[in-house]
């Protein structure tokens, strides 16, 4: 009898844990357009068709929120820069006073690049160029969009007094106020959705490059401390960049709840690090994405499952 009841047990944790795995797995994105919700795309097809995961996209407001819902346990894995995530886990810079302390980093999937553009016959060549000019601005549910403009701007020695702010509430709406002729400038991830269809709209439209001196560099990085100057080279999907350009970069993470199973995370894992071609071909971005790099060290503890997956690939924690 003992041993039936334990067999029946065992059989019995075996179905709750199918039934588990045959739950969707939610990623919490940015809205529709952006880079962001790109990113939850590409990984939850890559997901659902070369594993055994049922992944699917749930937009929310901005990063900002999608980290919440993740914190909260409403949404399995999110997407984050390291600066947004590290704040959001501590309670700090735009979380302040909420933290967010479920969240777990899975991996660094690729640095991310982000830039200024105007159309293609505006006289603004530079950041300085845009003192006076209209730029749109606040980001109210994309608090950490504020940050990253602020940087940009420092980098070319201008604050936002030094420009004509316009506020809007997310990435969208900032191009948005740009087809319109509303804003001179407005800033986006080169290569996302919205940004070809300003393209479109405006007859053109054109990335200014940074400058990447030691002061201005320094500048920016006051301001964003996970940042960093890179080149972006020409590309079909890179609307805007004609010549190669300096951009803004920092990394781009992948996270999760704490209490996803370890085992989940694994796969996840897993079918990520062996599918960048996949991954590539959804999503150009991830030409970038390193799998030996998914493990570098951050400030936000990585979680139980992705440490152990490391461990079994022999993967060391990078500087």
């Amino acid at each position: 009898m003992r041993i039936f009841t334990a067999a029946a047990a065992f059989a019995a944790t075996l179905a709750m844990a199918g039934a588990a795995y045959s739950q969707p797995l939610g990623l919490s994105t940015s809205p529709q357009g952006t880079a962001t919700y790109s990113i939850g795309a590409a990984v939850a097809k890559v997901l659902t068709e070369k594993g055994n995961i049922q992944a699917r996209v749930q937009p929310s407001s901005g990063t900002g929120a999608a980290l919440a819902l993740v914190n909260s346990g409403e949404v399995d894995v999110g997407f984050s820069n390291t600066l947004e995530l590290l704040e959001a886990y501590q309670g700090t810079g735009i979380f302040d006073k909420r933290p967010n302390p479920k969240l777990r980093t899975l991996a660094i999937l690729f640095p991310f690049r982000v830039g200024f553009f105007v159309r293609t016959d505006s006289p603004i060549q530079s950041v300085k160029d845009m003192k006076g000019k209209t730029l749109a601005y606040g980001f109210t549910s994309q608090e950490v969009l504020r940050v990253i403009a602020d940087a940009m701007l420092a980098s070319g020695g201008l604050t936002p007094a030094d420009v004509k702010t316009v506020l809007v509430p997310n990435l969208i709406r900032g191009v948005d106020e740009f087809i319109a002729g509303r804003v001179d400038v407005t800033l986006f991830a080169p290569g996302a959705g919205k940004v070809a269809e300003a393209d479109a709209a405006v007859g053109g439209i054109r990335y200014i490059s940074l400058d990447d001196s030691p002061a201005a560099v320094g500048a920016m990085q006051k301001l964003f401390p996970t940042s960093y100057m890179s080149v972006v080279n020409p590309a079909p999907n890179l609307a805007g960049i004609r010549a190669p350009i300096k951009l803004m970069h920092f990394d781009y993470t992948i996270m999760a709840n704490a209490d996803l199973a370890a085992a989940r995370v694994k796969s996840i894992l897993q079918i990520l690090a062996d599918n960048k071609e996949a991954l590539t071909q959804t999503l150009p971005l991830f030409r970038d994405f390193n799998p030996q790099r998914m493990y570098h060290r951050l400030k936000v503890p990585y979680h139980e499952g992705a440490v152990a997956f490391y461990r079994e690939r022999g993967i060391k924690e990078s500087e």
